[in-house]
């Protein structure tokens, strides 16, 4: 993470069945919707505005970022600001997301790390959700465990 990250940070992981380029199509995919439901919108250009919208537990909501780095198929690197996390729209108040993949034997190994996260129990909530999130990435019906 950047020198500007402060605070915990949440990691999950996973292991997709398929090649990265595979893996890589559908995290960019404009239609989508691993990531918890949410449309993601972006040209995926280093500088370019990424906005997340849907609805989570009930409450719609419109997050924001901008795309910090691209390496295809290797590398998501972006900010996130959530409304509903009821902070400032400041840019201490955003996270910092990087999405890696990394072939191996059987397909493509998974990573998201999301710094700058403001307590112990928002670092907690937000790696479950990533598990969630790469659960249905991998098209799974169930989340995956630790270390997997």
């Amino acid at each position: 993470m950047t020198e500007h990250d402060t605070g915990f940070t949440a990691t999950a992981t996973t292991h997709v069945a398929e090649p990265p380029e595979r893996v890589w199509a559908e995290l960019v995919h404009p239609g989508a919707r691993w990531m918890l439901g949410a449309n993601i919108e972006t040209d995926f250009r280093p500088g370019s505005p990424i906005t997340f919208e849907g609805h989570f537990f009930g409450r719609q909501f419109a997050d924001k970022g901008e795309v910090i780095a691209v390496e295809r198929p290797r590398l998501l690197h972006f900010t996130h600001f959530s409304p509903l996390g009821e902070l400032p729209d400041a840019p201490e108040n955003y996270h910092e997301i990087r999405i890696t993949l990394v072939a191996d034997d059987g397909g493509t190994q998974v990573t998201v790390e999301q710094g700058n996260i403001d307590t112990a129990e928002h670092a907690r909530r937000s790696e479950q959700h990533w598990r969630e999130a790469l659960t249905t990435l991998a098209h799974r019906d169930s989340t995956p465990t630790s270390g997997t």
